[in-house]
């Protein structure tokens, strides 16, 4: 999922779903959920006329439930659908992003899985991010799930976030790294000569 950094509200509201989503179905639920609200934060970010109608102020609340339940109705998890539902009731749509993010964090911890983001330059062959899962998956565990994001500003390299932990390898943080050297040589034989 796209990572939207999840807010308070967002992280309330998540955990409400997943006790309710847990209580009515346990693990499969939860994983069901999961991608379904994943799907639609996608959704919910990229199409900007779903979002415009329903944060409208112009388009009545009863125009909107019946629209949220034509959507919904057979395509959602029922406890899903009724969760979107309080959401749209009590202005709180806006929060989806947050809510999808913190809901994906709840989901990994519950199942166990461990989140891991390799960051480069440019795009990798398949087969590289194959390989690189695997050596991940043989070090971190199996339940790690992999992501790969694409940043050209760290210049080369990679950056990989297991969890909370960062190892950053791009280039642009040797380079931050050497200009700091020269910086403190250079102050350091500045001051020598004074």
């Amino acid at each position: 999922m796209a990572q939207a950094q999840a807010t308070t509200g967002g992280r309330v509201y998540a955990r409400a779903l997943a006790e309710a989503v847990d209580a009515e179905g346990g693990k499969a639920l939860l994983q069901d959920v999961g991608g379904v609200l994943a799907a639609l934060c996608r959704a919910w970010q990229a199409n900007r006329t779903l979002r415009s109608y329903f944060l409208a102020t112009e388009v009545s609340s009863a125009t909107k439930r019946t629209t949220m339940g034509t959507l919904t109705a057979g395509r959602f998890p029922k406890v899903l659908s009724n969760f979107l539902k309080l959401l749209l009731e009590r202005g709180r749509l806006d929060l989806l992003p947050e809510i999808g993010a913190a809901y994906e964090l709840i989901l990994d911890e519950r199942l166990g899985r461990i989140p891991v983001t390799i960051t480069t330059a440019v795009p990798v062959p398949e087969s590289d991010f194959r390989a690189w899962t695997e050596a991940i998956r043989s070090t971190v565990g199996a339940l790690a799930v992999v992501d790969h994001v694409v940043k050209p500003e760290i210049l080369a390299g990679a950056i990989i976030r297991v969890g909370d932990r960062v190892i950053d390898g791009s280039a642009r943080r040797r380079l931050a790294e050497l200009q700091n050297r020269i910086i403190q040589r250079g102050v350091q034989h500045h001051a020598l000569q004074s």
